[in-house]
């Protein structure tokens, strides 16, 4: 169990089976896994079951959703390569999937950090999770976070956010990371071993 994880447990809910992992974190996170399309919640220590599984019940139109969306694009199987066509419709299921909770995190990137983009763009990049342009402010996110915990689409936002301040990634430009997103070194290194 990854140290950020307090308490790991299990619930059912309408036949699936969903883990539940308590963190010291101030709201509640739902994720499907593309690759198996597993439910994982993140939840405060402290709050109760029955408000986890309330959470859980209110988005189910939505789970089951993006759960269409994300095995019309899975890979038939392990190792083989995606057609055009496979290959398009992930495209458009992580888009979806990343419209969904993009509006939510980028409030709250925006709130913790004071600095606003005037413009966010997704698209497919194969070196790069971000990119900001500082002069017109406007950022871009790969569509591929989608396949990535929350937290290390949180960091990417903040990420290209204090390139608003700072161009590079000089001192002054980590510094900024430590005060807006302290655990920016652990979710970088995961976010890097994808």
């Amino acid at each position: 169990m990854r140290k950020d994880i307090k308490k790991q447990l299990w619930i059912q809910i309408n036949g699936e089976n969903i883990r539940i992992d308590k963190k010291k974190i101030k709201n509640m996170y739902l994720r499907i896994f593309p690759s198996d399309g597993e439910i994982h919640v993140s939840a405060p220590v402290n709050m109760p079951l029955k408000e986890i599984e309330i959470f859980v019940r209110e988005k189910w139109s939505w789970i089951l959703e993006a759960r269409k969306r994300l095995e019309k694009a899975r890979k038939n199987t392990a190792g083989e390569q995606l057609s055009e066509e496979e290959e398009k419709l992930q495209k458009e299921a992580y888009r979806k999937q990343l419209m969904e909770i993009l509006p939510e995190v980028i409030r709250k990137c925006e709130q913790t950090t004071g600095l606003h983009a005037k413009e966010w763009r997704l698209r497919d990049m194969k070196t790069r999770w971000g990119s900001c342009n500082t002069v017109k402010k406007r950022i871009w996110l790969n569509i591929q976070l989608a396949a990535c915990p929350r937290e290390c689409l949180e960091y990417v936002v903040t990420h290209e956010l204090v390139h608003l301040l700072v161009p590079g990634h000089g001192r002054d430009f980590w510094k900024y990371m430590d005060e807006f997103f302290p655990d920016w070194k652990r979710v970088r290194k995961e976010l890097n071993g994808r």
